[in-house]
């Protein structure tokens, strides 16, 4: 029990007789002392929280600067990742085949991460499994779909990148899609088929609710990340989602994981997408998603490229207002980073090597 909850316990029970609450609070003084007491209790339980989060948020404060990366085998038709099928662009049984073009077949895990140092990052996170499903690791879940295991590669993509981060000094960030809209568990399949009502079927929940939190563990337990980047809590509610257990599982693996904004608002930073904005947010600590282009993953025809300069500059705005930038890339199939891509880290590493106080 917080010093908060018990102030209002003893003071709740020193009005109790004969088994009912009688709150004798009339003169204003009375409401004055009690409405005191309560603030003072809460200011000094909030002040607690925040100098415990402070210490495990120094890093992420510090960074700046961090590297998204959507990779997965939407990368091999340059389409959409997982909405593309999700709004009937392409049927799920045509969109899974690019499984057969996914290569990794010119994956350089450690020149990624000297790429993402160059450019002054502080940290990476990574899609592990966007809300297709098809995880980059092999995943030993219940009907988990895997690159190594399903596809060309047939070879673990996320291990030997993690390692190399790791070994480079720079922090490891794991994107986690909550939704997994290919799997026979899952109660949505597209914007309009579902699988079932949770409520007609809930141990068939529970089963994914187990499926996915099995992968939560794998991933703790293999790659012992410093931040998890959750995504799609949007589709259910809090407690369906059955996220304090999830946040449980994850602190036994790591006290001091940090955690974004989006599993249902139970995360340590806020997460704004692809604008600057207007005012900082009341979050202390937050980070702006943010793309070179148009798109998130690979996709060939978009060479709707930001300017270096522009992207300089939207990283200084965002430093100013206390944030840090995640800016995103999308390899190939391949595992080859687009040139135009390379070039923008390259000149964003001219930058923030010169601005390094800032």
């Amino acid at each position: 029990m917080s010093k908060y909850q018990e102030i209002i316990a003893v003071m709740l029970s020193l009005f109790i007789f004969n088994g009912k609450i009688k709150l004798y609070m009339k003169s204003r003084l009375i409401k004055a002392v009690f409405l005191g007491l309560v603030l003072s209790a809460y200011n000094t339980n909030a002040q607690i929280q925040t100098v415990g989060n402070s210490k495990k948020m120094e890093w992420f404060k510090n960074a700046k600067l961090g590297i998204f990366i959507h990779w997965g085998i939407y990368s091999v038709n340059g389409i959409s990742e997982s909405w593309s099928f999700f709004n009937n662009y392409i049927n799920h049984e045509n969109y899974m085949k690019q499984l057969n073009g996914f290569s990794a077949s010119k994956y350089q895990p450690e020149q990624w991460v000297n790429l993402i140092k160059e450019s002054g990052a502080k940290y990476a996170v990574i899609t592990t499994k966007h809300h297709d499903g098809i995880s980059l690791w092999n995943s030993k879940a219940e009907n988990a779909t895997t690159i190594p295991g399903q596809s060309l590669a047939k070879k673990d993509v996320l291990s030997p990148f993690v390692a190399a981060l790791k070994s480079s000094g720079l922090k490891t960030g794991l994107y986690f899609s909550l939704p997994d809209w290919s799997h026979p568990y899952y109660d949505i399949n597209t914007r309009t088929k579902k699988r079932y009502e949770i409520k007609d079927d809930p141990k068939r929940w529970q089963n994914f609710i187990s499926y996915y939190q099995s992968q939560l563990n794998e991933l703790s337990s293999q790659y012992s990340p410093d931040l998890l980047w959750f995504d799609g809590d949007w589709e259910h509610t809090s407690e369906e989602w059955k996220d304090s257990q999830t946040l449980d599982l994850l602190k036994k693996y790591n006290s001091n994981i940090i955690i974004n904004s989006r599993l249902n608002n139970h995360g340590d930073y806020d997460t704004p997408e692809q604008g600057i904005p207007v005012v900082p947010p009341q979050n202390p600590y937050w980070e702006l998603c943010y793309t070179m282009n148009d798109s998130w993953g690979y996709q060939p025809y978009d060479k709707s490229y930001k300017t270096s300069n522009m992207i300089v500059r939207t990283l200084a705005d965002v430093i100013s207002m206390g944030g840090n930038l995640l800016l995103d890339i999308g390899p190939k199939s391949d595992g080859t980073i687009p040139e135009e891509q390379v070039e923008i880290l390259k000149n964003l590493g001219r930058w923030t090597s010169k601005n390094q106080q800032v």
